[in-house]
């Protein structure tokens, strides 16, 4: 019945994937919250696994004997662990701009501003799509799709130029290199 369901929305028919939504949100809901504990980071993250479903259809293999619910959960595992990866990179950064977070008293906007300025010289160092494919994704928030369509680049290409961006910010700021993933 998910196939068929699922068939019908990729073809367009919203009544056909209102259907599974509403079959499964709250399974996957559950399962989310349960690993973030966050509302808003839940509703982003079961949004985003029904997208997921419906741009990549063909990746549900039913004939493999896994549930449609169990593939969904897995998406949604997916996206928590890319929650959490951007979520540590972006505190590194933080901790290494805002250290303690006590920019006060005396001299405190001027530490602060030396702060940004390395990191705008660290951006600067990179080449343009690096650079380019870092604020896409650390400052717009924008998804690796994103990030692809908008420099015209293949996914595994995006992904490259992010890692690389990653890694030579943080060497600039003489921060310890981003695990591989």
């Amino acid at each position: 019945m998910d196939q068929e369901l699922l068939t019908r929305a990729q073809a367009g028919d919203r009544a056909a994937f209102g259907a599974l939504y509403e079959r499964h949100h709250a399974v996957v809901w559950r399962f989310t919250l349960h690993r973030v504990h966050q509302v808003p980071v839940t509703e982003d993250i079961v949004h985003d696994t029904f997208l997921e479903v419906l741009k990549h259809e063909e990746r549900f293999e039913p004939d493999r004997g896994v549930e449609f619910v169990t593939y969904l959960c897995s998406i949604a595992d997916h996206l928590i662990r890319k929650h959490y990866r951007k979520e540590a990179r972006t505190a590194a950064v933080l901790d290494w701009l805002l250290p303690g977070r006590d920019f006060e008293g005396a001299g405190a906007s001027e530490r602060k501003f030396n702060r940004l300025l390395d990191l705008e010289r660290a951006l600067d160092r990179l080449p343009e799509r690096q650079r380019e494919a870092y604020r896409l994704s650390e400052a717009q928030d924008a998804t690796m799709d994103q990030i692809s369509e908008e420099l015209g680049v293949s996914l595994p290409a995006t992904k490259s130029l992010l890692f690389r961006a990653r890694t030579g910010v943080r060497k600039f700021l003489g921060l310890a290199p981003e695990p591989e993933s």
